[in-house]
């Protein structure tokens, strides 16, 4: 107990060091990241995450899944788990000419849960982001007509910074041995800041520098369900099928404009505030377990963002808000499957390399960004993970890697090469044991 916790101390430490430098680079993300509220995260277990994402029907004694809440009803120890990934993105295409890297690191999460009765009743909550609205672009750019009758080379830069973080809490009640739900409220915040810079070649041209800035806020709630048939095909095999469904949220904000960069800031115009309705999300997975070695998932999601639609209106800040209708945004899908292998299976007493988990994980998506009504963007991505044991009962430790492919080049649009890797600790001890006499 005296290890996991010193360990804990020491992840908080090393992180709370490091975020303060990671949250200096604009520019962890892809450039479609400037439309709508960014890019979209999956927040979910370290063990989802190696499989492909969200996990809707994995249940494990493990990890704290925060994609179905009725999956906390699985809780034996009280869990804390933390964690951080690193990411490269590679884009070509569109206006720049070459290809273009950006590579920084993020905080991933925390997760606590605990039992208020033991694989009965559980309680999680956790603090995650949601999304990411990081990019830099540059343009070079030539205008003809100038009062000197002259033409005038120039270069336009486009930065993002920000995003969305969700603050989330619930239970999950365990019915039975077949059938349990669960419940959550969500309420994501955050600020998105957009900066359009344009400096000139002459240097008697003085650079230009435009800033807005979105404060955000919302309440939601997610409900969930999950089914365990067991014994289905071989003794002790175990189907799971799992769904779950984030309510629709009003997304209200508050939008400056500013000029310059220094900390006085000359205010140009403020507008008193907007709001976009985010649609409904619904998820649903399906997990086979033929034995305690192996494991087989598949899940599913869908958002119907080509509804979603936001009050402001001002052509020239459509960027700076999050903007819904078909024209930005599009229906928003993905398929994913994976599978574990850990050779010990729940055998304790075998060796490290035997009770290392090994996982592996596909995906497909269609991004909620459309640049017009007739294109789809679409995102393919593969992922490697391990799990390995530690000496201290119930913590583990996730490594997980991926690549992955999104966007195009055809249409002067972008296409993005981006991989990475992320670790993350779950650190498991029972807590609340009543003592006893003996």
């Amino acid at each position: 107990m005296h290890f996991a916790r010193t360990l804990l101390i020491g992840l908080l430490l090393t992180l709370g060091g490091l975020l303060p430098v990671w949250g200096q680079d604009a520019g962890d993300g892809s450039i479609y990241s400037r439309f709508g509220i960014g890019e979209l995260q999956t927040p979910s277990s370290a063990q989802a995450q190696a499989l492909g994402g969200h996990g809707v029907a994995l249940r494990s004694l493990n990890y704290t899944n925060l994609s179905n809440p009725a999956l906390w009803s699985d809780q034996v120890l009280t869990r804390v788990a933390l964690g951080a990934r690193f990411r490269t993105v590679e884009s070509e295409g569109g206006q720049t000419e070459g290809t273009s890297r950006l590579t920084a690191g993020n905080f991933d999460g925390v997760q606590f849960s605990f039992p208020l009765l033991r694989q009965k009743l559980g309680v999680a909550f956790g603090f995650v982001p949601v999304s990411q609205s990081n990019f830099r672009s540059r343009v070079q750019r030539t205008a003809s007509s100038t009062p000197f009758d002259e033409t005038l080379d120039y270069q336009v830069e486009f930065l993002g910074r920000g995003g969305l973080q969700k603050i989330t809490g619930g239970f999950g009640y365990r019915f039975n041995d077949l059938i349990s739900v669960g419940a959550s409220l969500d309420y994501l915040f955050g600020t998105i800041e957009t900066q359009r810079r344009t400096s000139f070649t002459r240097p008697n041209f003085q650079e230009t520098v435009v800033t807005n800035g979105v404060r955000l806020d919302a309440l939601s709630a997610t409900l969930g369900t999950h089914l365990t048939i067991g014994d289905l095909l071989r003794p002790e095999d175990n189907l799971m099928i799992g769904a779950a469904v984030t309510l629709p949220a009003s997304l209200s904000g508050t939008r400056t404009r500013t000029i310059g960069e220094s900390l006085d800031r000359d205010t140009v115009s403020t507008a008193s505030g907007g709001a976009l309705d985010m649609p409904v999300t619904a998820r649903l997975g399906v997990a086979y377990v033929p034995s305690s070695a192996l494991t087989l998932t598949v899940n599913g999601s869908y958002a119907p963002w080509s509804q979603a639609e936001s009050s402001m209106t001002d052509d020239d800040v459509s960027f700076a808000f999050p903007v819904g209708g078909t024209e930005t945004l599009a229906d928003q899908w993905t398929l994913s499957s994976g599978v574990e292998w850990r050779p010990a299976g729940d055998d304790s007493f075998r060796g490290f390399l035997a009770r290392t988990a090994y996982r592996l994980g596909v995906s497909y998506e269609q991004l909620y960004v459309s640049p017009n009504t007739t294109t789809t963007l679409n995102a393919v991505e593969a992922r490697m993970g391990i799990s390995l044991p530690t000496s201290v009962s119930g913590t583990r430790i996730d490594l997980t890697t991926h690549v992955g492919r999104q966007g195009t080049t055809s249409q002067n649009l972008v296409q993005d090469l981006y991989y990475g890797v992320s670790a993350r600790v779950t650190i498991g001890e029972r807590w609340f044991q009543e003592r006893r006499l003996r």
